[in-house]
Parts: C-alpha cells; structure tokens; sequence
C-alpha cells in the first residue's frame, strides 16, 4: 500500500513559503534586473556571430593573413572578478574601467589559413570593442630592441594611453614588453599592459596587446590556497566517498534483494543518463575557455567527448544499484519511500509530491540568500567567475536545465535514497544517518568559486539536511521533484537573464515539468484503477 500524504498537508507550508519567496524575489531577483537596467548597455550582450566576425576581420586586417576557421568562447578573468566582489568594487570599476578593460570578454580563436598559425581575439560582449589580442604567426621577423619599443610606443600613446607615463618594466625572453601605466588601478590591483610587435611581410605588426589588471600577491595567494582546499575536499570527501557508496550499493543491493527489485529504476536511470550526456556535452566551450590561450586541438576535443559519454555510464550505474540498494533497506525497515506505478493511491501520491515539491523549493530558494548573507557577514563570503558553467559557453542553452534534472537525480538517489537509508540501517537513528550523507553531498560543491572553499559545505550542509527532511518525510519523489525544482530555477534564472525567447520558454517548461510529470501519472493511475478514493489520509512515518 502506497503511503499517502494528507490532503491538507500544503497548508502547513504556505506561509513560510510566501514569506520566503518574498525575500527570494528581493534579494536576487529584484538586484538583478536592476543591475541589468543600470548596466551601460543594458546587459545584453552582442551575438556571437558578431564578435566572430568582427574577430576575423580585426585578425585579417592585423597580419595581412587569411582566416581559416574561428571559435567563440566566453572568457572572464576569475582572480579580477573575485577580487573586485571582496573589495564590493564592482560599481567603481564598470564605471572607469569596464568599457576598456572588461574581465568578461568573448575570447575568439582564430586559424590563419595554410597552416600560418594562430591568435586570440577578445572583444567587448556589449561594445564590440577589440581589448586586447595575441597572434602567433609562422612568417614572422623578430625586431630589434629599438624598434620593438619605437612600435610599441607609437602604438600605445597614438590611442588611449597618450600623455600618459607608462613606466617600462622589462622584456621578457620571448620579446614582450610590459608596463604599469600611472594612474590606472582599482583597490590595490594596478592594470599592467603588455604587447608584443614583429615584423610579418614587411610590416611592423604589433602581434600582442593585453591589459589585464594584477591583483595583489596576498589575494592570489590566498585564492591558490582556497583552491587546492577544494579540491582535496572534493577528491577525499566527495569522490572517494562516492566510490565506496557505489561499491556499498551494489553489496546491499545483493544482500536486500528479497525486498527489492532490480527492475526497479530504470527508467529513471535512463532518463538520468540522457541528461547527464546533454549536459556534459553541451559544457565543452567551457573547458575550451577555462585552458585560456593554450588551445584545445581536435584530437583532445573529441577525446573528452569520448570519455565524458564513457564515465556516464559508471555514473548511471551508480543512480541504478543505488535506487535497488536503497529500496530494499527502507523496506527492510518498514518505510516505502518511493511507491511504484501499480501500488493503490499512487497517482494521488505523486499529484501531492508535487505540490508540495513547490512549496519546498521556494522555501529553500528564499532560504539560500540569507545563508549567503550570514556567511558574508560571519566569514566574508564572496564569489568569482567560472567559464565553465557560464551560460554563454553552453553550446545549446535552451537545454541548459537537464543540467538540473541529472543533479537532482543523482544526488537524491545516491545520497538520500541510498546514503540516508544506509546510514539509518546502522546508526538506527534517522536525523544522525542524515549527518554523513549530507556532508559528503555538500562536499561536492566546495569547487564553485566562492570563498573561502568552504562557503558552500556551510551552506548545503543546512540546505541539504532540509533534503532530508523532506525524503524522510515525504519520500524519494518530493526530494527528487524539490530538488529538481529549486536548481531549474536557478539555471533558469540565468537563462531568462541573457537568454533568447526560445530559451526562457525552454526555463519555464523545466520548471514547469514535474506539474506534467505528476499529471500525467495521475490520469495514468486512473485508467489503471491503481488510484482508489483515499478515506484515510495517513502521512508518511516520520522515524
């Protein structure tokens, strides 16, 4: 028998959920969209198709050399915008410098045709300005002392750097040439300029021009440190757990199976793999962008796309032994926390999961930004960019929230399905069987950029023991919707902000899917006659 929420139980819910919801909507919503209203150019970028095209025209013009092919990525200088959001800079630099020197640019790679070499392109996202370049061309002459320098100054104080003092540093062994021009910083991260000329056919070609502003040495220390932090949390406490989680499931998935079935699952694994390829496929400018100006050859391109759909395949394995595993240790102990298809009520089970999975998800929504709030002020929380997750570098945005989907999937499977159920079969206490799991889940978020690392164990450490009420207590499907719900909302935000219409239709379809999901199992259950009145409402056991 299907273990049925009450009719009512939405009730208890409501006010906390309007209340947080109000409190979501001021503190993210709301600062959003008055930041893109402030924004000089109203914070909607150029197409890429635009700057393309004005990267290879600049590149053609530059050297003289045809273009061959050309690839857009979105790039952003994470030591400047980590910095700039510690020291709440962001206003004073958009005003004097973000027009010039802009730390988010689509950086275009570029191929000279007949094999004559490379270079990078970076132009502005709202202006279309070219800020800066760096070409590596094969018919090149290397200039002498003197007239690198007589090329390199005609250039820089013919344009936006004349009368201003631009205190030579040194060259380097390659030729380049920097310095730190009076006048130019913000807090204490000073803009250094470095350019490059050579000689190509003839011509005197400045080959390299990059500002770039140097955060101080403690700041870049500092970030260093956070990060390797991260990812030895991450490694220890997120990816070997997970292995011995997955080696744990298959062991109770035998040893339970009397309680189980193995058919159990499936679709929903399948489901997951599909969206964890869509997901992992669509991120490659990502990784493109995040090697910088080391670029990505074919080969190791396809090679990653080859391996991404290899490692999936463990990892559906995984969510499959984990769901068996987990089924048979709640039923094991007389929990039925993911009733099936044929089970009486089950249609008015799902239909109440879901409503109950919106309320759960704004709550959580509204509760996220206090948390940030607190650790600003208890730790002085602060966040930095990251290409690889940008929305820019995802090659079909508008599928951008299977993104959601495959994390929900996974993580309530693994962590709370089985990890929580695993836990409680040897603690014999629920809240405590819930510490370990929810852990090991935060600890897999450590590597987001923000700092210090270990922001966001604090966070999902509370967000993610609320997960765990919510399975507990309502079972595998309003976790799994809940989750599913409050990601699709933040992918989804993104994408309504610097999305096309197609894509903030495809945001609010994801959002919007566990309602089809649930109405479409009910009416099923229906026809099947698996969906009887229910007299009594009988709530899920919380233990």
């Amino acid at each position: 028998m299907t273990e049925q929420i009450k009719s009512q139980e939405w009730k208890k819910f409501i006010l906390p959920a309007i209340i947080l919801a109000a409190i979501f909507i001021l503190m993210e919503i709301v600062p959003s969209f008055v930041s893109m209203n402030k924004h000089e150019y109203g914070g909607k970028a150029i197409e890429k198709a635009v700057a393309e095209q004005r990267a290879m025209d600049f590149a053609k013009e530059q050297t003289g050399l045809q273009i061959s092919s050309a690839k857009v990525v979105h790039q952003s200088n994470k030591l400047v915008t980590g910095y700039i959001a510690k020291e709440k800079l962001q206003e004073s630099f958009e005003k004097k410098y973000d027009s010039q020197f802009p730390t988010d640019t689509f950086q275009v790679n570029v191929n000279f045709a007949d094999k004559m070499g490379h270079g990078f392109v970076y132009i502005h996202m709202y202006n279309e300005k070219i800020v800066g370049w760096n070409f590596s061309v094969i018919p090149v002459n290397k200039l002498g002392l003197d007239e690198q320098m007589e090329a390199i100054q005609r250039f820089l104080l013919g344009g936006q750097f004349n009368g201003t003092a631009l205190n030579d540093e040194k060259f380097y062994n390659n030729g380049e040439w920097t310095a730190y021009p009076n006048g130019y910083s913000i807090g204490e991260a000073k803009l250094k300029l470095t350019a490059r000329a050579e000689s190509i056919n003839g011509q005197d070609v400045i080959t390299n021009y990059k500002p770039e502003f140097i955060v101080p040495d403690d700041y870049k220390d500092y970030v260093k440190e956070q990060d390797t932090l991260a990812g030895w949390l991450t490694g220890v406490g997120y990816v070997l757990t997970s292995i011995l989680l997955g080696i744990l499931a298959i062991i109770y998935a035998i040893l339970y199976r009397k309680h189980t079935s193995f058919k159990y699952g499936i679709v929903l694994t399948l489901f997951f793999f599909i969206c964890y390829l869509i997901m992992n496929l669509s991120v490659m400018d990502g990784l493109i962008a995040s090697q910088g100006e080391e670029p990505m050859q074919e080969g190791m391109i396809l090679f990653t796309q080859i391996m991404t759909v290899i490692l999936a395949i463990p990892l559906a394995a995984s969510v499959y032994i984990s769901i068996v595993a987990g089924d048979g240790l709640w039923k094991a102990q007389g929990r039925n926390l993911w009733p099936r298809l044929r089970e009486p009520g089950y249609g008015n089970y799902v239909w109440r999961s879901m409503g109950l999975s919106y309320l759960f998800a704004i709550i959580l929504l509204g509760l996220q930004p206090i948390l940030f709030f607190i650790l600003e002020k208890l730790i002085g929380t602060w966040g930095a960019s990251d290409v690889t997750m940008s929305p820019y570098n995802i090659s079909v945005l508008w599928l951008m929230p299977v993104l959601a989907w495959a994390a929900a999937i996974m993580e309530e499977a693994v962590f709370r399905f089985f990890g929580i159920g695993l836990f409680r079969k040897w603690f014999r206490h629920t809240f405590a069987a819930a510490i370990f799991p929810t852990l090991f889940w935060a600890l897999g978020h450590v590597l987001y950029p923000f700092y210090p690392s270990t922001t966001r164990l604090f966070e999902l450490m509370i967000i993610g023991l609320l997960f765990s009420f919510i399975f507990v207590r309502y079972g595998f499907i309003t976790a799994m919707f809940t989750h599913a719900i409050f990601n699709s909302v933040a992918v989804g935000t993104s994408m309504i902000m610097v999305g096309t219409a197609t894509d903030i239709v495809s945001a609010v379809f994801f959002i919007l899917l566990p309602i089809l999901i649930a109405f479409v199992l009910k009416i099923w259950s229906n026809k099947k006659g698996t969906n009887p009145p229910i007299t009594t409402d009988r709530p899920l056991e919380q233990q």
